[in-house]
């Protein structure tokens, strides 16, 4: 009996070594699996609505990369293209058209990586009308867009009847008489650049939108194909620059004209008119990809685009080097091109030449040039030339991301886009980017709404996916996935929703809601605050603050106090109205209150605190990067990160810098602060554990892409999502992984535990509630649109962060809705602690039991001792 207390004893005394080596080998495992999300180098992140993509290495294996991992959307990108021309245009002419007009014309580098990406999609057993898939359908594939534009255009070289010279001719005659404000122009396409004076750090502001027409537009495209155009593909060649560029699944370049290289260079473009081409230059795919590939100046990229140019896609060029602050336009037709640059102003571009050369070569007749100067001689602004003009003239000094945002969802600017990519000299510094999947108004496509005259597979709504801050990692991170065997849990209940106003930038609600007494507080995209009274689903008030609020809002002594493109706002708690305002440039933050001063960080880069009362500048300290991260208070020090990648340690007394801690990526995850420790995440894949009196790290848990998502602790737990689609449980002492999910979209919500549950949002769509312990999954809900097969286009992301209470979960969408859900648990009450009272019968019971004991033992001993005298 005494060695089996021994063998339990032991037991017991080594199963925290034992059990912390399995959940090693577990981790190790888990990294090293190979899955429908990575192979070798490369790995693939659903991220709203769009398919965060890297390859890297050479170019066949890279190619491969991609083949392999998008092979599923590729194949349906293929049979999109089919179904536009299904009769005249087989796909299988287009392949022989490509391999004649196209294929020579092609470097060994493209030539090796588009026949890797046909590899990997036939090693992955995807088929295109049973057959396996092959370099000439990738070619076909990446040649869409000028071979559908040969159709349009007249040659130089030939007037054969198959290039429609004699339809191109006639149409640019037609055309040019209509007036502008009809929107003739093939591409609707949009882009700016600012820079210099133009800005409020001097730095570059870039955007460009994609256009998305309906089935009856004149030109060959829709959503229908548009909608595809969702990849963010970053690739890592061997030679040459890092590039990230908007693509579509199969390209080796962007077509839709989105690209950025780690040299500081940006390059866009928008459409121009018909006009002339030549079968002897070089195809735009190969002049655009050099371009951004090999270039480190904007004369690199001009001589990239000029060299050898077909003519076959007459362009505007938009170019922007942030190293020098310069931008240019480079407006190319087959024989004239026009080049602006400056470092101090704007430029624009919707599809409309402004050069009188290349407008007079776009508008000839049969090549006659001196026509095209009589029907072309004057430039026409259209109505997205004169919203241009007029907003960045508006907006002249003050241009940011914010302002951008602003710009590219304005009508007529957004007309019918289908999505929306802004960058900036501080972003690129990340390699970072804004990008919208949708409409960036908010408004939703829906494909019932505008069909085809004969149904096409796979033409499905688009709903707008809400605004993405995004970098790539500068190191790649653990790769994890985990095949759950549940993956839907128990169906929720929705005990009430609430949709919030719509306006014209969309109502999307990326803040989390506040709950005080039995009034829910939330802010929309809109700029409204809402005051909603949990039992009875009223409205209480609504306050507009401007636009562009993702800020969360504190309530402290009466007053809510809130963010948004106007700054930070006190209200009051009862009516809504505005009791002071401070306009500090954009908050998107939460605020944080402590000892009669308001604390927030702004996209000006400064951390502010105010008198709450009146609104006061206090003090303010400036960082080195726009300020995201939600400000935390604890004895006296203010803790919070910044974009220039450091977590900030500020005494509030003497309001000077305690400490700083240096991490590899923007810091956006608002800081947990537990006994010593501070626990936060980087856009660098890291979460970190730091000392909060020293800012020393303890230890550092490494996730496959960066973390948004704030962490939350329980039972010496830390629960954490990333944009790598994983929710993360960590052990809060060493930052051993404990367990984790794999959801199918990136996670930005911020988890909340409650009743032995962790809640958490989803840019999948959904919303789940998994057991804290071991991480079951309880229930989920798929309120709206959500991930489900190949359209991961088609959700609503879930990034609002739960509050939950009384059995109640509260969350907001993308789609402008507040939902309160059963949480299906409840929180134990804390055990209270009572001195304990005993009646004074139960006393005297006691003390007479006790001296019975005692006489009973006192002559027991007695008698005991007079026996053995």
């Amino acid at each position: 009996m005494k060695k089996l207390c021994c063998i339990l004893l032991i037991i017991a005394l080594l199963s925290p070594i034992f059990f912390t080596g399995v959940l090693a080998e577990m981790d190790e495992n888990i990294s090293n699996n190979i899955g429908s999300n990575r192979y070798e180098d490369g790995y693939r992140y659903n991220i709203n609505g769009w398919i965060y993509l890297h390859i890297e290495g050479e170019p066949y294996e890279r190619g491969y990369q991609h083949g392999y991992l998008l092979a599923d959307e590729i194949v349906d990108m293929i049979q999109r293209w089919q179904s536009i021309f299904p009769q005249k245009h087989s796909w299988k002419i287009q392949k022989f058209d490509a391999m004649r007009l196209f294929w020579r014309k092609y470097p060994e580098e493209y030539k090796q990586e588009i026949k890797g990406i046909a590899d990997g999609i036939k090693d992955r057993g995807s088929m295109i009308d049973g057959s396996p898939v092959s370099y000439k359908d990738i070619l076909t594939l990446n040649e869409m867009y000028e071979s559908l534009s040969r159709f349009r255009r007249y040659s130089v070289h030939s007037l054969r009847l198959r290039d429609n010279w004699w339809a191109s001719g006639i149409f640019s005659l037609i055309t040019s008489g209509i007036s502008s404000s009809e929107e003739v122009h093939t591409g609707k396409c949009s882009a700016f650049l600012a820079t210099g004076d133009s800005t409020t750090d001097g730095g570059i502001i870039a955007a460009h939108s994609t256009y998305g027409g309906k089935p009856n537009d004149e030109y060959w495209w829709s959503n229908y194909i548009a909608g595809r155009w969702n990849v963010l593909l970053d690739i890592q060649p061997t030679n040459g620059h890092r590039i990230l560029m908007s693509t579509s699944p199969g390209l080796i370049w962007s077509d839709e004209d989105f690209y950025q290289n780690d040299a500081g260079m940006i390059l866009m473009e928008t459409t121009l008119q018909l006009g002339p081409w030549s079968r002897l230059g070089d195809p735009i795919v190969i002049r655009a990809r050099k371009a951004i590939q090999y270039s480190d100046s904007i004369d690199e990229m001009v001589n990239c685009l000029l060299k050898k140019n077909n003519g076959l896609m007459a362009n505007d060029w938009l170019m922007g080097d942030t190293k020098t602050g310069e931008i240019a336009s480079l407006e190319l037709a087959l024989r004239h091109h026009g080049l602006t640059r400056t470092k101090n102003g704007f430029i624009w571009s919707c599809n409309n030449a402004k050069n009188e050369k290349v407008r007079w070569e776009l508008n000839s007749f049969f090549g006659l040039g001196f026509l095209g100067r009589v029907i072309g001689k004057t430039f026409k602004p259209d109505v997205r030339d004169i919203k241009f003009e007029e907003l960045l003239n508006e907006h002249n000094g003050k241009i940011d991301v914010d302002v951008a945002k602003k710009i590219m969802s304005t009508h007529p600017i957004h007309r019918i886009s289908t999505d929306c990519k802004i960058t900036s000299s501080e972003l690129i510094n990340n390699f970072g980017l804004w990008a919208f999947m949708g409409k960036p108004d908010g408004t939703d496509f829906i494909a019932n709404d505008h069909p085809f005259e004969e149904p096409k597979p796979g033409y499905t709504d688009m709903p707008a996916c809400g605004w993405i801050q995004l970098f790539l990692p500068k190191k790649t991170g653990i790769y994890r996935v985990v095949d759950q065997e549940n993956i839907y849990g128990s169906l929720s209940k929705i005990l009430w929703e609430y949709e919030t106003s719509k306006g014209v930038f969309g109502n999307a609600i990326y803040s989390s809601p506040v709950r005080v007494e039995d009034v829910i507080y939330t802010t929309s995209w809109i700029g409204n605050v809402s005051a909603i009274d949990i039992k009875s689903n009223d409205l209480l008030w609504d306050r507009n603050i401007g636009w562009s609020s993702a800020s969360s809002s504190i309530v402290a002594n009466d007053i809510v106090y809130v963010g948004s493109s106007g700054g930070l706002y006190a209200l009051n708690k009862k009516t809504g109205q505005i009791i002071w305002k401070n306009e500090i440039g954009t908050v998107s933050s939460k605020p944080a209150f402590f000892d009669s001063i308001i604390y927030c960080g702004s996209h000006d880069r400064n951390i502010y605190a105010f008198n709450s009362e009146n609104g006061d500048l206090e003090w303010a300290y400036k960082t080195d990067g726009e300020v995201y991260c939600s400000p935390v208070i604890n004895n006296k020090i203010l803790y919070f990160g910044s974009n220039d990648g450091c977590l900030y340690a500020i005494d509030i007394k003497d309001k000077v810098l305690k400490w700083k801690f240096v991490t590899g990526g923007p810091v956006v995850s608002s800081p947990l602060i537990i006994d010593d420790a501070l626990y936060f995440g980087s856009w660098d894949n890291s979460l970190y554990a730091l000392d909060v009196k020293t800012g020393k790290s303890k230890w550092k848990f490494t996730t496959g892409w960066g973390i948004d998502s704030s962490p939350a602790f329980f039972d010496n737990t830390i629960y954490v999502g990333s944009e790598d689609n994983n929710f993360y449980a960590v052990d809060a002492k060493d930052g051993t992984l404990k367990w984790m999910f794999t959801t199918k979209g990136g996670i930005q919500s911020s988890p909340t535990v409650y009743g032995g549950s962790v809640f958490f949002g989803s840019s999948d769509g959904k919303f789940y509630a998994l057991d804290a312990l071991n991480g079951d999954l309880k229930w989920s809900a798929a309120p709206d649109y959500y991930i489900n097969g190949i359209y991961n286009y088609k959700t609503r992301p879930i990034v609002s962060s739960p509050y939950v209470d009384e059995g109640m979960v509260f969350v907001g969408s993308t789609n402008g809705k507040i939902y309160c859900f059963d949480a299906q648990t409840f929180e134990e009450p804390e055990p209270v602690e009572k001195e304990m009272q005993v009646p004074i019968n139960t006393w005297l019971f006691m003390v007479i039991s006790l001296l019975c004991v005692i006489f009973v033992t006192g002559i027991y001993l007695y008698w005991a001792r007079r026996k053995y005298r």
